[in-house]
């Protein structure tokens, strides 16, 4: 019988064998490469979205934020939360970024959300300045009274001369309407509109309304009296209490939502210095007033953002002018960064 004798392969044929591809090896590679493709397709697509998306969403922030305006107390009814409440985490705020040397007094109050805080907020200051805010409500205040008429012109008297910040110096004898005496009460920070204003709605009068509005520690005299500049000076006040008669406008309860509108808007106008505003984006709005006397330097407002309006006030004093402008400008950029977020 014969016998079939199967032939092994050679080595050689062994590894033709594995040499030689599969008919599927390049469908294989080519399925890869199109899945591959597919999927930087899509990311490629979902980036450009995205990116898409950012962009339209930030062209639409930046509409409305060069759209913004600052609502009109008198006209807007502000939804005001039921209670005003401490913040912890505002105050550990204001702690870090108070300066380690000199004085330093702080007052914030988010009015929209209630959360407020202060450091060393009842301690006493040389007003500077900031005394003509309390001026400004008395006079508003009469007016919408029917006490007084913001048309009647006032004439400069020798009685009123007073050195310092202002441009009336020069000007004794002429008339000007109480109207533009308020202006440049704020505006130009002019001490002789202030002399004439106080001598218009009485001395006593300021002081009793600042009294029932709760501010303790706000004191003016008459800087004509004797001794008047002894100690901390004819006019002194707190942080928290300037807080309050702030707080007092943005609320619209300076009598009415009409006069608080008209007092915001004389502390909008521009002014010599604007530190609290210097450190925030160009779009916010910001009503306040500074002052500065030798040793203490000030600003107090309220800041409006389409999301909040708040409060705050920063007095200093034994710190060098540099150094007490930075610190004013960094705690106002501190605080709005915290209610805001960064932007």
């Amino acid at each position: 019988m014969a016998q079939t004798i199967a032939r092994r392969p050679s080595p050689r044929a062994r590894i033709a064998d594995h040499c030689v591809p599969s008919a599927a090896a390049p469908r294989s590679a080519r399925q890869t490469s199109l899945v591959g493709a597919f999927v930087a397709w899509i990311l490629v697509g979902t980036f450009i979205g995205v990116l898409g998306w950012k962009w339209t969403d930030t062209m639409a922030e930046t509409r409305q934020l060069e759209a913004f305006q600052r609502p009109d107390v008198a006209a807007v009814p502000l939804e005001l939360p039921t209670t005003a409440f401490h913040d912890p985490r505002l105050e550990d705020l204001l702690l870090r970024h108070t300066p380690k040397h000199g004085s330093v007094g702080l007052y914030v109050k988010n009015v929209t959300s209630g959360a407020e805080a202060n450091v060393h907020g009842g301690q006493v200051f040389p007003a500077a300045s900031l005394y003509k805010l309390p001026i400004m409500a008395e006079v508003v205040r009469q007016a919408r009274l029917r006490r007084l008429d913001l048309n009647q012109e006032l004439t400069i008297g020798r009685e009123h001369w007073v050195a310092g910040a202002g441009i009336l110096q020069a000007r004794i004898g002429e008339t000007l309407p109480v109207r533009e005496l308020l202006r440049l009460l704020i505006v130009e920070s002019d001490n002789i509109a202030a002399m004439m204003l106080l001598d218009l709605v009485g001395l006593e009068n300021v002081n009793q309304t600042m009294q029932g509005m709760g501010m303790r520690s706000t004191r003016l005299l008459d800087y004509r009296a004797p001794n008047a500049f002894s100690g901390a000076g004819p006019y002194v006040t707190s942080p928290s209490d300037i807080g309050l008669l702030l707080d007092t406008l943005a609320t619209g309860k300076l009598v009415d939502a009409a006069g608080s509108e008209t007092a915001l808007r004389l502390m909008e106008g521009k002014q010599a210095n604007d530190w609290l505003g210097a450190g925030l984006p160009w779009w916010t709005k910001v009503a306040h007033k500074w002052g500065e006397v030798p040793g203490a330097r000030h600003d107090a407002g309220v800041v409006f953002t389409p999301r909040h309006h708040y409060v705050i006030v920063v007095m200093t004093a034994g710190l060098d002018g540099q150094t007490s402008a930075e610190s004013i400008r960094e705690l106002s950029r501190a605080v709005f960064q915290y209610f805001e977020g960064a932007r």
